[in-house]
């Protein structure tokens, strides 16, 4: 998997505005405790918040990633459990607060498996957790149909290209790096959409915010 061989160079691609504002909320609405950081990436979120006192379990599905976040935390002393998991599956404890961030909702097939993944979220909170996620809004993936970037790193190239799909707001990513490329697909969907699963996994949107990629949602249980 070409995300593999580029995990040393995933903190190149976050955006730091997204997880300020992630910070920024979870440190208002929830005193130190749990943290589940679900598809954390090489985990900077995670470590931030570790720094400020919260238990911080992150997962991925990416062996490469975690070896990554693992290195992050030891770099940053602090205690992170790490944990190959797939957002489809169960979670086996409730925590205090569950992140799903950086749009990973939307590498779900289908509605079906959002209001799966969305139910074990459920499953895993209690009255007083929180649960923060976003999503692609549709009108970026209109904004980025047709887009190229060429990103060097090191001595080799990553060629980047989005287009739509048939589907609807669906986008195709096309990475090639060195010799290795591969694609994945993105599918978004409306506000309403994402509100009407939730419900039906009974929870509810509390706060939002738009950016020009995103909307982020903090939701609790009704």
């Amino acid at each position: 998997m070409i995300y593999d061989k580029l995990a040393p160079y995933y903190d190149q691609f976050i955006d730091p505005e997204l997880n300020d504002t992630y910070f920024e909320w979870v440190t208002k609405y929830a005193q130190p405790g749990t943290i589940l950081d679900l598809g954390c990436g090489t985990a900077p979120l995670a470590v931030r918040l570790a720094n400020e006192g919260y238990f911080v379990t992150g997962t991925d599905i990416s062996e490469a990633m975690l070896e990554r976040a693992m290195n992050n935390a030891v770099e940053h002393d602090v205690d992170i459990r790490f944990y190959l998991h797939d957002i489809l599956e169960p979670i086996s404890q409730t925590y205090d607060v569950i992140l799903m961030t950086s749009d990973v909702i939307n590498y779900l097939r289908d509605l079906d498996e959002v209001a799966q993944a969305l139910g074990h979220v459920a499953d895993a909170m209690t009255e007083d957790s929180i649960f923060l996620f976003d999503f692609i809004h549709i009108q970026y993936v209109e904004r980025i149909h047709n887009y190229h970037e060429d990103i060097l790193l090191d001595d080799d190239v990553l060629q980047w290209s989005v287009r739509k799909t048939n589907e609807p707001h669906q986008i195709k990513h096309t990475l090639s790096f060195g010799r290795q490329s591969d694609s994945h697909l993105q599918t978004t969907h409306p506000q309403r959409v994402y509100k009407r699963l939730l419900d039906e996994a009974g929870l509810k949107v509390v706060k939002k915010r738009r950016t020009e990629e995103r909307i982020i949602f903090l939701c609790k249980r009704k």
